[in-house]
This record gives structure tokens, C-alpha cells and sequence, in this order.
């Protein structure tokens, strides 16, 4: 069974979803009885957007979570310091300190930067980009036999870009940091600037869908069997809210308001989106409600979905008022929600290990033997 790891983009909101990870790895060393075990040597397949990014790709490097936990936390302290006045018109913080640290982590024996095709990632990896140039998303694999990445014809690959390079560009969000410029190298030998935004601007802040038309669609050459039997999807959010106004409220505010608010709104109802389409795809083994109509769309105990093309776990959390009052009197932060809010680590640590302890269950990942090589091959 192919196993794959989807991870949600939210800003400093991934210290929840590493309190999630840091459960599932937990249950795996003990099923395993494997106190070295890391979630590379589980899941083949790991994708993530902006913040999910990051994770995916130190976890896809062979870090374990605990390692993760640690050098997340420096990101986001060297990520989320404020600019000067007079800098921070563009974006509210600089993208240096990020790219220095990235380039730092992801870098060869003999010291020189990692490429996307780096035989040191241990499983498959999906980084999730917006080209801002020629305003298209681009899911951007590690596999081979991607159209893109293929050596064969002398062209350039894919494969050859500076890893840590795709990895900031995935996090640029726009206001908050500044865009990443990517060369490309065309067939013809010409070189080609693009600028790249956050992935989390496209349809696939969740990346869980893309991951698997990633790794079923025979146009993207992955190829990977589905089925109940033959794929499982674990999804894991950064906590959520869906926007509310009271009557009246959205009349009121002004255009930038207004813009953030519907920016805000749009994203949380395509992440939902996103989970519908996994839940009716297929055999979802857990997840919260969706909505009181749809319910949480987990079929009956004994009931299989004969047309499932996959068994599916969601886990995410609804941020509530009192997780907001909490936020501003105990910690003095504005909102859980807020992704560049560093006051909000404590408490998104501590609804994180809470929510897993409660909800993560070792029923929820398929026993399966783990990997033996170090990158499944097609």
C-alpha cells in the first residue's frame, strides 16, 4: 500500500499540525517497535503548501519530528520579525533570514545546495507554488518520470532547481513576504525568470487532492494503484475557523477590510472543499463534521465503499471563542488564527497535543510493512 502525508499551509499555525505528527510518529515506533522510526520510512509520499512545505520537506529529508518541532520554531522566530517602516510597504517581513536558513538545512555532504532531485529526500515530495508569471499553480514533484523532470532529451529538468529555492517561494505569502525569483533553464538552453508566490494562493492550501492526481493520473506518470488496498491519504490541518459577520458588519468596513476578510472566507471554503472531495473519493476512515447537512461522511461500521479510490484520515481542528479569549488574555496575542503571531506557540502547542491525544488512532494508519528502499521506484 502507498501511503501519502498531506500537510495544510497556516503560517506559525504548523506548530499544531506537528503536534499531530508527533502522535502518529509516536503510534508507528511503538507498532514497529522502533524508537529511530520516522514518518519517511511510513509515508513514500509527502506534500505540503507554504508552512506545510517546510514540514513536508524536512520530514521527507529524513527528520523526525521532534527534530522538525525544534527547527520550525527558529523559522518562525527568524521568519516573523518585523521590518523597518519605511521597508515593510511591500511586505510586512523580510525573506532573507528564511532562505539563509533553508539554505543552511537542505544542502549535500560536500556542502553544496540540494536540487529538488537530491538522492538524500527519502520519499517523494510535492511543494505546492503559484507562478505568478504566467498565473498558474504549479505542483512541483521530485518524481522522475515527471513530464518536466525527465533528463532524457538533454532538456532542462525540474529536478535540477535549488531545493531550498521551491521551498521559500511555497511560503511567500503575499503582504507578508516578498516573492521568490526562480530561473528556469527552456529546451532551447534560453534562460527564463518566473516569479513564485505561496501555493496557499491556488485551490490547494490543502494539498490533499493534488497529491493524489499527482500520484494517479497517468499524465503525471506516478502511476500509483488505486484502491482501498492499494492507497491511504492522511491529511492534516492547521486548525480552522469559518469567518462570521454579523448583519450589517461587511457593509461597513472599508475596501482593504473587506478584501482581507473575503480573502480569509474564500480560503477556509476551498480547504473544505478540498476535504468534501477526499471524503467523497474516498473511504474516509475519520474526520470532523463538515456541516450539519453532510455530517462527517464516514460510512457505517461494515460498510465498504466499493468505488473508493483510496482510504482517506483527516484531522483538524475548529478554533473556538474561548481558544481566542484565551489567546489575547493568557498569552497576549491577537487570535490563534493569525499566522504570524508568534505569542500563539504555547497554545497552539498545547490545543495541538490535546487534539492528538484525543483524536489520533492508531486504527486510522493502515499496517502495512514499512519501506525498505530509500525512494520507491516506478
Amino acid at each position: 500500500m502507498n501511503r501519502l502525508l498531506s500537510l495544510d499551509g497556516g503560517g506559525i499555525r504548523g506548530v499544531f499540525t506537528i503536534e499531530v505528527l508527533k502522535r502518529v510518529e509516536a503510534m508507528l515506533r511503538e507498532r514497529y517497535q522502533n524508537d529511530t522510526l520516522v514518518l519517511a520510512d511510513y509515508f513514500n509520499f509527502i506534500g505540503g503548501t507554504s508552512t506545510g512545505a517546510i514540514i513536508a520537506a524536512l520530514l521527507a529529508w529524513g527528520k523526525s519530528v521532534s527534530e522538525v518541532s525544534q527547527l520550525y520554531e527558529e523559522f518562525g522566530k527568524l521568519a516573523f520579525q518585523p521590518r523597518r517602516v519605511w521597508r515593510a510597504f511591500r511586505s510586512k517581513y523580510h525573506g532573507l533570514p528564511v532562505s539563509r536558513k533553508l539554505l543552511e538545512l537542505f544542502q549535500e555532504s560536500d556542502g553544496t545546495p540540494s536540487i529538488l532531485g537530491s538522492e538524500r529526500l527519502r520519499t517523494f515530495l510535492l511543494i505546492l507554488l503559484r507562478n505568478a508569471s504566467t498565473g498558474s499553480t504549479w505542483p512541483v514533484t521530485n518524481n522522475p518520470h515527471a513530464k518536466f523532470n525527465r533528463r532524457a532529451d538533454g532538456s532542462h529538468s525540474n529536478l535540477d532547481l535549488p531545493l531550498w529555492q521551491l521551498v521559500r517561494a511555497s511560503t511567500a505569502a503575499p503582504t507578508f513576504f516578498p516573492s521568490e525569483i526562480v530561473t528556469l533553464v527552456a529546451s532551447d538552453g534560453v534562460e527564463q525568470k518566473f516569479e513564485f508566490v505561496d501555493g496557499g494562493v491556488s485551490p490547494h492550501l490543502n494539498p490533499s487532492v493534488i497529491m493524489y492526481l499527482q500520484a494517479t493520473l497517468p499524465k503525471y506518470e506516478m502511476n500509483l494503484a488505486v484502491g482501498r488496498d492499494n492507497l491511504y491519504i492522511l491529511s492534516v490541518g492547521t486548525g480552522s475557523s469559518i469567518p462570521v459577520y454579523a448583519p450589517g458588519e461587511m457593509t461597513r468596513i472599508n475596501r482593504v477590510g473587506g478584501a482581507i476578510r473575503v480573502l480569509r472566507a474564500l480560503m477556509s471554503a476551498v480547504n473544505e472543499q478540498q476535504d468534501v472531495m477526499c471524503r467523497v473519493l474516498g473511504h474516509c476512515l475519520y474526520g470532523p463534521p463538515i456541516n450539519r447537512e453532510l455530517g462527517d461522511l464516514i460510512p457505517e461500521v461494515g460498510v465498504a465503499s466499493a468505488d473508493a479510490r483510496f482510504l482517506y484520515c483527516r484531522y483538524n481542528y475548529s478554533f473556538t471563542d474561548e481558544d481566542r479569549h484565551r489567546a489575547r488574555a493568557e498569552f497576549g496575542s491577537r487570535d490563534p488564527l493569525a499566522i504570524d503571531d508568534l505569542r500563539s506557540i504555547p497554545l497552539l502547542r498545547e490545543l495541538g497535543a490535546l487534539y492528538a491525544s484525543d483524536h489520533v488512532k492508531a486504527e486510522h494508519l493502515p499496517n502495512a510493512p514499512l519501506l525498505q528502499q530509500r525512494l520507491m521506484k516506478f
